[in-house]
């Protein structure tokens, strides 16, 4: 039984483990291209604390709006990743970017810091 139990969590370690590959980029190479660009697309304080018609120009239109309350939830599609940007009124009433999150574009994917998802747009 115990060898059952040993070969059991074997099997379901191999099945874990996720190999890695490496997608050709554009130059031919096959360097690993999650590396953020060199200069980077965006950055935080693009987004962080700005106001609404600040960041639809430099995100474009979110795909998907929804207002809770005072706040506005917003998720904007970019080239690699889905960046969330919830807004929320200030002290004076300008509704701004209070927080930033950045989630994968699909399910089999890690999702990223917001500083690599905005970098690479």
């Amino acid at each position: 039984m115990r060898n059952v139990v040993i070969g059991c969590l074997g099997l379901l370690a191999v099945a874990c483990a996720t190999p890695s590959v490496q997608t050709p980029v554009a130059d031919g190479s096959s360097e690993p291209n999650d590396a953020p660009p060199s200069t980077p697309v965006f950055q935080t304080g693009d987004i962080d604390g700005q106001p609404i018609r600040i960041v639809d120009e430099r995100l474009g239109a979110p795909a998907l709006t929804r207002k809770e309350g005072d706040g506005e939830f917003r998720r904007y599609s970019l080239e690699t990743c889905n960046l969330i940007v919830i807004f929320y009124p200030d002290e004076l009433g300008v509704v701004r970017a209070a927080h930033v999150d950045a989630t994968a574009r699909s399910v089999n994917q890690d999702a990223p810091s917001v500083k690599d998802c905005l970098a690479r747009g």
